[in-house]
């Protein structure tokens, strides 16, 4: 029950901070007037080449977030039933 409690926190965290970095991503990606900006800040705040690689990495947490939610929720479920 301890790591599923752990997998669950971590799991809160990891899609909050993933839907963060996608939208911050997506507002460096509108705001920036030129290429060259948009990898200055990038470069600057998340240490990517630009927006859409601070994008693609937000995703990526939310996707791992979600399936590590989703393995809590079946270790909780089976925890019950036995």
């Amino acid at each position: 029950m301890f790591f599923t409690r752990i997998g669950t926190f971590l799991a809160y965290l990891g899609f909050g901070l993933g839907v963060i970095r996608t939208c911050i991503g997506f507002y460096i990606a509108i705001s920036t007037e030129n290429m060259d900006s948009n990898a200055l800040l990038a470069e600057r705040y998340f240490a990517a080449s630009n927006s859409g690689e601070v994008i693609n990495k937000g995703v990526t947490y939310i996707g791992v977030a979600v399936v590590l939610g989703i393995l809590c929720e079946i270790s909780k479920s089976r925890k019950k039933n036995i």
